[in-house]
Protein backbone atom coordinates (compact mmCIF):
# COMPACT_ATOMS: atom_id res chain seq x y z
CA UNK A 1 0.00 0.00 0.00
CA UNK A 2 1.26 3.50 -0.82
CA UNK A 3 0.97 6.40 1.59
CA UNK A 4 0.78 10.13 0.93
CA UNK A 5 2.09 11.36 4.27
CA UNK A 6 3.99 8.41 5.73
CA UNK A 7 7.42 7.04 4.92
CA UNK A 8 7.28 3.32 5.67
CA UNK A 9 10.22 0.96 6.14
CA UNK A 10 9.75 -2.70 6.98
CA UNK A 11 12.66 -4.74 8.29
CA UNK A 12 13.39 -7.64 10.65
CA UNK A 13 9.73 -8.27 11.48
CA UNK A 14 9.03 -4.69 12.55
CA UNK A 15 8.04 -1.53 10.73
CA UNK A 16 9.05 2.13 11.03
CA UNK A 17 6.46 4.70 9.92
CA UNK A 18 7.62 8.31 9.69
CA UNK A 19 5.09 11.14 9.56
CA UNK A 20 6.23 13.28 6.66
CA UNK A 21 4.00 16.35 6.52
CA UNK A 22 6.18 19.47 6.63
CA UNK A 23 6.63 21.91 8.13
CA UNK A 24 5.06 20.70 11.42
CA UNK A 25 4.09 17.08 10.70
CA UNK A 26 0.52 18.20 11.40
CA UNK A 27 -2.01 15.44 11.86
CA UNK A 28 -4.42 16.42 9.12
CA UNK A 29 -6.92 14.12 7.49
CA UNK A 30 -4.34 12.71 5.07
CA UNK A 31 -1.99 11.73 7.89
CA UNK A 32 -4.78 10.21 10.00
CA UNK A 33 -6.01 8.29 6.97
CA UNK A 34 -2.54 6.94 6.30
CA UNK A 35 -2.10 5.89 9.92
CA UNK A 36 -5.48 4.17 9.91
CA UNK A 37 -4.67 2.29 6.70
CA UNK A 38 -1.23 1.32 7.99
CA UNK A 39 -2.69 -0.18 11.15
CA UNK A 40 -5.25 -2.14 9.16
CA UNK A 41 -2.59 -3.42 6.76
CA UNK A 42 -0.20 -4.51 9.51
CA UNK A 43 -2.88 -6.16 11.62
CA UNK A 44 -2.95 -9.39 9.61
CA UNK A 45 0.67 -9.25 8.47
CA UNK A 46 2.69 -11.85 10.42
CA UNK A 47 5.85 -10.15 9.13
CA UNK A 48 5.09 -7.09 11.26
CA UNK A 49 5.32 -7.78 14.97
CA UNK A 50 5.97 -4.22 16.19
CA UNK A 51 5.60 -0.67 14.87
CA UNK A 52 7.70 2.44 15.48
CA UNK A 53 6.05 5.81 14.85
CA UNK A 54 8.26 8.87 14.42
CA UNK A 55 8.29 12.22 12.65
CA UNK A 56 10.42 13.57 9.81
CA UNK A 57 12.98 16.19 10.74
CA UNK A 58 14.68 16.95 14.02
CA UNK A 59 12.44 19.66 15.52
CA UNK A 60 8.98 18.12 15.65
CA UNK A 61 7.52 14.69 16.17
CA UNK A 62 4.23 16.43 15.42
CA UNK A 63 2.82 19.88 16.00
CA UNK A 64 -0.67 18.44 16.43
CA UNK A 65 -3.89 18.85 14.51
CA UNK A 66 -3.88 20.78 11.26
CA UNK A 67 -5.31 24.16 12.27
CA UNK A 68 -6.01 24.95 8.60
CA UNK A 69 -8.74 22.30 8.75
CA UNK A 70 -10.45 23.96 11.74
CA UNK A 71 -12.50 26.29 9.50
CA UNK A 72 -14.37 23.28 8.14
CA UNK A 73 -15.26 22.15 11.65
CA UNK A 74 -16.23 25.66 12.74
CA UNK A 75 -18.73 25.61 9.87
CA UNK A 76 -20.26 22.39 11.16
CA UNK A 77 -18.28 19.95 9.03
CA UNK A 78 -17.16 16.61 10.40
CA UNK A 79 -13.83 14.90 9.71
CA UNK A 80 -13.91 11.73 7.65
CA UNK A 81 -11.18 10.18 9.78
CA UNK A 82 -11.49 10.71 13.53
CA UNK A 83 -8.35 11.14 15.61
CA UNK A 84 -10.30 9.58 18.47
CA UNK A 85 -10.84 6.40 16.45
CA UNK A 86 -7.28 6.14 15.11
CA UNK A 87 -5.69 6.70 18.51
CA UNK A 88 -8.03 4.24 20.19
CA UNK A 89 -7.06 1.71 17.54
CA UNK A 90 -3.39 2.29 18.43
CA UNK A 91 -4.01 1.98 22.16
CA UNK A 92 -5.87 -1.31 21.66
CA UNK A 93 -3.56 -2.62 18.95
CA UNK A 94 -2.46 -6.23 19.50
CA UNK A 95 1.12 -5.47 18.46
CA UNK A 96 3.44 -3.06 20.31
CA UNK A 97 3.48 0.51 18.99
CA UNK A 98 6.46 2.65 20.03
CA UNK A 99 6.51 6.44 19.71
CA UNK A 100 9.98 7.80 18.90
CA UNK A 101 9.88 11.50 19.71
CA UNK A 102 13.03 12.79 18.02
CA UNK A 103 11.47 16.26 18.33
CA UNK A 104 8.77 17.99 20.32
CA UNK A 105 5.14 16.88 20.45
CA UNK A 106 2.28 19.33 20.81
CA UNK A 107 -1.46 18.85 21.07
CA UNK A 108 -2.53 16.00 18.84
CA UNK A 109 1.11 14.97 18.51
CA UNK A 110 1.23 14.51 22.28
CA UNK A 111 -2.08 12.63 22.15
CA UNK A 112 -0.73 10.33 19.45
CA UNK A 113 2.28 9.56 21.64
CA UNK A 114 0.00 8.94 24.65
CA UNK A 115 -1.91 6.32 22.67
CA UNK A 116 1.27 4.36 21.91
CA UNK A 117 2.39 1.59 24.23
CA UNK A 118 5.96 2.86 24.74
CA UNK A 119 7.48 6.32 24.33
CA UNK A 120 11.11 7.31 23.70
CA UNK A 121 12.01 11.01 23.74
CA UNK A 122 14.92 13.25 22.80
CA UNK A 123 16.49 15.12 25.71
CA UNK A 124 16.11 18.38 23.77
CA UNK A 125 12.39 17.91 23.06
CA UNK A 126 9.34 19.11 24.97
CA UNK A 127 5.80 17.78 25.12
CA UNK A 128 2.59 19.72 25.67
CA UNK A 129 -1.18 19.88 25.40
CA UNK A 130 -1.56 23.60 24.60
CA UNK A 131 -5.15 23.49 23.29
CA UNK A 132 -6.46 25.79 26.05
CA UNK A 133 -4.43 28.62 24.50
CA UNK A 134 -6.60 28.24 21.37
CA UNK A 135 -9.80 28.21 23.39
CA UNK A 136 -10.31 24.47 22.91
CA UNK A 137 -9.55 21.29 24.85
CA UNK A 138 -7.43 18.25 24.04
CA UNK A 139 -9.86 16.47 21.76
CA UNK A 140 -8.21 13.18 20.84
CA UNK A 141 -8.09 11.47 24.22
CA UNK A 142 -5.60 13.71 26.01
CA UNK A 143 -7.95 14.52 28.91
CA UNK A 144 -8.33 10.79 29.56
CA UNK A 145 -4.95 9.25 28.81
CA UNK A 146 -2.65 11.83 30.35
CA UNK A 147 -4.08 11.63 33.91
CA UNK A 148 -4.08 7.85 33.71
CA UNK A 149 -0.36 7.96 32.94
CA UNK A 150 0.99 10.80 35.11
CA UNK A 151 -1.81 11.39 37.60
CA UNK A 152 -4.63 13.95 37.83
CA UNK A 153 -2.74 16.83 39.45
CA UNK A 154 0.17 16.95 37.02
CA UNK A 155 -2.11 16.35 34.05
CA UNK A 156 -4.40 19.21 35.03
CA UNK A 157 -1.45 21.56 35.42
CA UNK A 158 -0.29 20.70 31.91
CA UNK A 159 -3.71 21.06 30.33
CA UNK A 160 -4.99 24.13 32.22
CA UNK A 161 -1.84 26.15 31.48
CA UNK A 162 -0.96 24.59 28.14
CA UNK A 163 2.70 24.91 29.09
CA UNK A 164 5.21 22.35 27.79
CA UNK A 165 7.26 20.09 30.02
CA UNK A 166 10.83 19.03 29.41
CA UNK A 167 11.97 15.55 28.53
CA UNK A 168 13.51 15.24 32.00
CA UNK A 169 10.16 16.05 33.63
CA UNK A 170 8.32 13.75 31.23
CA UNK A 171 10.60 10.92 32.33
CA UNK A 172 10.27 11.70 36.03
CA UNK A 173 6.47 11.80 35.66
CA UNK A 174 6.48 8.38 34.01
CA UNK A 175 5.24 9.83 30.71
CA UNK A 176 8.13 8.40 28.67
CA UNK A 177 10.17 5.23 29.01
CA UNK A 178 13.52 6.59 27.89
CA UNK A 179 15.22 9.95 27.31
CA UNK A 180 18.34 10.08 25.15
CA UNK A 181 20.13 12.41 22.69
CA UNK A 182 17.99 13.27 19.67
CA UNK A 183 20.25 11.35 17.30
CA UNK A 184 19.74 8.14 19.29
CA UNK A 185 15.96 8.16 19.73
CA UNK A 186 15.07 6.28 16.58
CA UNK A 187 17.87 3.75 16.94
CA UNK A 188 16.81 3.03 20.53
CA UNK A 189 13.18 2.62 19.46
CA UNK A 190 14.22 0.37 16.59
CA UNK A 191 16.29 -1.77 18.95
CA UNK A 192 13.28 -2.25 21.22
CA UNK A 193 11.02 -3.03 18.25
CA UNK A 194 13.52 -5.62 17.01
CA UNK A 195 13.66 -7.17 20.48
CA UNK A 196 9.86 -7.31 20.79
CA UNK A 197 9.60 -8.74 17.27
CA UNK A 198 11.52 -11.78 18.51
CA UNK A 199 9.11 -12.27 21.40
CA UNK A 200 6.04 -14.48 21.60
CA UNK A 201 3.34 -12.72 19.54
CA UNK A 202 0.39 -14.33 21.31
CA UNK A 203 1.76 -13.60 24.76
CA UNK A 204 2.57 -10.00 23.80
CA UNK A 205 -0.94 -9.59 22.36
CA UNK A 206 -2.57 -10.91 25.53
CA UNK A 207 -0.39 -8.74 27.80
CA UNK A 208 -1.35 -5.64 25.80
CA UNK A 209 -5.01 -6.61 25.94
CA UNK A 210 -5.03 -7.43 29.65
CA UNK A 211 -3.26 -4.24 30.70
CA UNK A 212 -5.21 -1.87 28.44
CA UNK A 213 -8.65 -3.39 29.01
CA UNK A 214 -7.92 -4.06 32.67
CA UNK A 215 -7.23 -0.40 33.40
CA UNK A 216 -10.70 0.43 32.10
CA UNK A 217 -12.52 -1.79 34.60
CA UNK A 218 -12.37 -3.19 38.14
CA UNK A 219 -9.52 -5.40 39.30
CA UNK A 220 -11.93 -8.35 39.51
CA UNK A 221 -12.94 -7.93 35.87
CA UNK A 222 -9.31 -7.29 34.92
CA UNK A 223 -8.30 -10.60 36.46
CA UNK A 224 -10.95 -12.32 34.35
CA UNK A 225 -9.37 -10.77 31.26
CA UNK A 226 -5.97 -11.95 32.45
CA UNK A 227 -7.24 -15.49 33.03
CA UNK A 228 -8.73 -15.68 29.55
CA UNK A 229 -5.38 -14.57 28.13
CA UNK A 230 -3.57 -17.20 30.17
CA UNK A 231 -5.88 -19.88 28.78
CA UNK A 232 -5.09 -18.79 25.24
CA UNK A 233 -1.32 -18.74 25.60
CA UNK A 234 -1.00 -21.98 27.61
CA UNK A 235 -2.81 -23.80 24.80
CA UNK A 236 -0.45 -22.40 22.17
CA UNK A 237 2.50 -23.98 20.39
CA UNK A 238 4.55 -20.94 21.44
CA UNK A 239 4.06 -21.95 25.07
CA UNK A 240 5.39 -25.43 24.37
CA UNK A 241 8.29 -23.97 22.37
CA UNK A 242 9.16 -21.63 25.23
CA UNK A 243 9.34 -24.52 27.67
CA UNK A 244 11.41 -26.65 25.27
CA UNK A 245 13.85 -23.80 24.65
CA UNK A 246 14.23 -23.22 28.39
CA UNK A 247 15.20 -26.82 29.09
CA UNK A 248 17.37 -27.05 25.98
CA UNK A 249 19.13 -23.82 26.95
CA UNK A 250 18.58 -22.12 23.58
CA UNK A 251 16.70 -19.06 22.35
CA UNK A 252 13.04 -19.80 21.60
CA UNK A 253 11.66 -19.49 18.08
CA UNK A 254 8.11 -18.19 18.45
CA UNK A 255 5.72 -18.49 15.51
CA UNK A 256 2.62 -16.84 16.92
CA UNK A 257 0.73 -20.14 16.98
Amino acid sequence: MSYAKLLVEKTDNYLVATINNPPANALGQAVLGDLNNLLDECLEDPGVRAIVLTGAGEKLFSGGADIKEFSTYHSGGKPKISGHDVFLKIERYPKPVIAALQGSAYGGGCELALACHLRYMADSAVIALPEVKLGIIPGWGGTQRLPRIIGKTRALAMMLTGDPISAADAFSFGLVNLVCPAGEVLSQARAMAARLAKGAPLAIREILRAVTAGLETTIEEGIKIERSGSDVVFASEDSREGARAFFEKRPPHFQGK
